[in-house]
């Protein structure tokens, strides 16, 4: 009975609402586990009348905290029903107050704004940024040379295209190569026209040879320096090689080579091939020595590619010249220095070269000279072929 009757005047107390709310803040004190639901309503009734700025501002917190309370009191199964409606009567009446608050601060951004004109503040910065910051990218400006004014797009190779190649042996980096790209640009046009005149003279020349597109036969002027001691970023020519196959293939090449300084030739052959090929090739000399031999003693041949004999001053060359031929006899099962055939069969090329000085190079009629060539070294050509086709290794790559 006295715990019925000390529970009354708390009733009281709670349906009591005109009683005023206290000028101070209350102290936050968890409640006790005993005390009654009745009590924390009367608690939130005092906390929602805000008295000034700063217990309003407080105001949405404590009311955050008592319904998590609540919360956890529901879950315990003590909280009624009409408790819980109480707690959200209390939070509404806590929603218009935090609006007014964010009103109240966004109008206050706003007037700060509007005083201070920092609105031009951004756009400042960010023209800064654009014009030195750390994510602008400075780019140096380079003077470039305009290219010549002849024509490149002609069938005769220019003297303009022999000039850049020299400049371009003199100063070999990239930074030189961008001034000049335009001049590079005209080389080009040059010789891939002179190329587009080739393709039907050389079919003319050697009936194997296909008309291809000059993209399949020019090469690149940038140079493979991956394992090269070299480093120079380009070539000091400009060549291009044709076959039954183009550039790439397993057929025997014509090479055509230009370079400044009577430098240009025309290459026909087959220059380094593979270990099964030149096994296959030797064997043909040890089998029948004497139709490649009779290629070789043509009196235009040697008129334009030489005659096929090593040097004579001691120094180390194969009959075509070359200085990649073997010291010692190869390890051929009968086959010693002595050997007839000796001469051809220490060879690791078979490859011949005629040259052209730089006034045949830019002549009108350079291109009829390389057509003769290539008629000249066609029979030395379609023998490496036959070799290779009769082997069965024509897919094996020999360039």
């Amino acid at each position: 009975m006295a715990a019925s009757t000390s529970a009354k005047p708390a009733k009281k107390r709670s349906t009591d609402k005109g009683s005023d709310a206290p000028r101070k803040r209350p102290r936050k004190v968890a409640p006790p586990p005993d005390s009654s639901d009745d009590d924390h309503a009367s608690d939130h009734s005092a906390l929602d009348q805000p008295d000034s700025d700063a217990s309003s501002d407080e105001a949405p917190k404590k009311t955050k905290s008592k319904a998590k309370g609540k919360s956890k009191r529901d879950k315990k199964g003590k909280a009624k029903e009409d408790k819980g409606g109480s707690a959200k009567a209390a939070s509404s009446k806590n929603k218009p107050s935090s609006k007014k608050k964010k009103t109240k601060k966004a109008e206050s951004e706003d007037d700060f704004i509007d005083d201070d004109e920092s609105g031009d503040d951004d756009d400042a910065d960010d023209s800064d940024d654009s014009e030195g910051g750390l994510n602008t990218r400075v780019v140096r400006e380079v003077k470039k040379v305009p290219a010549p004014k002849v024509n490149a797009a002609t069938s005769t190779i220019l003297p303009e295209t022999l000039d850049f190649l020299a400049r371009l042996a003199k100063h070999n980096d990239r930074d030189w190569f961008q001034t000049h790209d335009a001049l590079y640009r005209h080389a080009l046009l040059n010789f891939q026209t002179f190329l587009t005149a080739w393709v039907p003279v050389a079919s003319e020349a050697d009936w194997s040879l296909p008309h291809l597109p000059v993209k399949d036969l020019v090469h690149r002027i940038y140079r493979d320096v991956r394992f090269s001691k070299d480093k120079t970023p380009y070539k000091r020519y400009m060549c291009a090689s044709h076959s039954r196959t183009g550039r790439k293939g397993p057929f025997a090449l014509y090479y055509l080579h230009i370079q400044p300084g009577d430098k240009s030739f025309l290459g026909v052959g087959c220059w380094s091939p593979s270990a099964d090929v030149l096994k296959l090739i030797r064997a043909q000399i040890l089998s029948d020595p004497q139709p490649l031999r009779d290629v070789l003693a043509k009196d235009e041949f040697v008129e334009l590619f030489g005659e096929p004999k090593p040097r004579m001053d001691g120094k180390r060359s194969s009959i075509f010249g070359g200085d990649d031929q073997l010291k010692n006899a190869p390890k051929i099962e009968g086959v010693d220095k002595k050997h007839k055939d000796i001469d051809l069969l220490k060879c690791r090329s078979f490859a011949v070269e005629t040259h052209f000085d730089d006034d045949v190079v830019t002549s009108p009629d350079f291109l009829d000279k390389v057509k003769h060539a290539m008629s000249v070294a066609s029979e030395f050509a379609q023998y490496l072929n036959e070799v290779r086709l009769r082997s069965g290794l024509s897919s094996i790559r020999l360039e």
